[in-house]
């Protein structure tokens, strides 16, 4: 079983649970694998027993690594999107960073996680991927794990938003912005939206409007096999469109179109957790807290 680690720069409280880990996977590996740009935030802080080697696409990873250990929270964790690609290596997140509900590690998991792995105790999941299909875009990545979201640059702004699903017109969204969410993500953004949570086993995409002038916008779920087409055809409209966490600025009349990529994400998930608990523990789903 060989793990690779990625990461962002550690809290100065979680060096020690970086330090632990790194010195678990020494004991039964001959060098540490490590992506170069995470090495670089810590390699003054950590001590390492044994050789590091880094890398930095995927196709040096492939060569090196079976799961790739994501160090952090669930940003940290949609960052290895475009490093591990259509790879197919399996990324189990470890949750240093604040809610973590798409990590299935804590800090206090740590220290059995290699045995666990070797003995198998855990399952892999497979995750949708939604890609922006539009060549005329100057984004680095076009695939997001959670949502892709079309906004005003401007706080406060409402756009009108015509929405197309294979090329039939659904509606026109007067609206802060609206949200394009896997299952994945409807945990995320969607969920604060006023978006429906959706198992990541379901085979679906959802759209969900942000703040619409219009009580009778609400939030739908389509086929993950659609193709969906927004536009926003007012001029001079300083838009932001995000992929999950990068954002690009456009100007309109702009479109764009997004469909289900052809691939999907490996989660890894510890055989001790599941979606459902993970939204009662973690998102207090369906918790009632009596008062008096």
């Amino acid at each position: 079983m060989r793990v690779a680690l990625y990461g962002r720069t550690p809290k100065q409280e979680d060096i020690i649970y970086v330090q632990s880990l790194i010195s678990i996977i020494e004991l039964s590996h001959e060098y540490i694998l490590i992506h170069e740009a995470f090495y670089e935030k810590i390699i003054d802080k950590i001590v390492f027993a044994k050789p590091v080697k880094c890398f930095t696409i995927k196709e040096e990873l492939i060569k090196e690594a079976d799961i790739l250990l994501s160090l952090g929270g669930d940003g940290t964790l949609l960052d290895t999107l475009p490093i591990v690609g259509n790879s197919q290596i399996p990324i189990l997140g470890i949750n240093i960073g604040h809610l973590g509900f798409l990590t299935s590690v804590g800090r206090d998991g740590i220290s059995n996680l290699l045995e666990e792995l070797k003995a198998e105790k855990y399952q892999t999941e497979n995750h949708s991927i939604l890609n922006v299909d539009d060549s005329r875009l100057n984004i680095n990545n076009r695939f997001a794990l959670n949502d892709i979201c079309l906004r005003s640059a401007k706080a406060g702004d409402l756009l009108d938003i015509s929405i197309y699903i294979d090329e039939e017109f659904l509606a026109t969204y007067t609206a802060d912005g609206v949200i394009i969410t896997t299952p994945t993500g409807s945990t995320a953004y969607n969920m604060s939206a006023g978006g429906a949570i959706i198992s990541p086993k379901s085979s679906c995409i959802g759209i969900t409007p942000i703040c619409p002038h219009n009580l009778t916008f609400r939030p739908i779920i389509i086929p993950d096999n659609s193709n969906i087409r927004l536009e926003v055809m007012e001029s001079n409209e300083n838009l932001l469109l995000y992929v999950d966490s990068q954002c690009v600025s456009a100007l309109s009349p702009f479109s764009v179109e997004i469909k289900k990529a052809d691939f999907k994400l490996k989660l890894i998930r510890m055989n001790n957790q599941s979606f459902f608990s993970a939204i009662r523990k973690k998102l207090m789903w369906g918790t009632y807290i009596r008062r008096g």
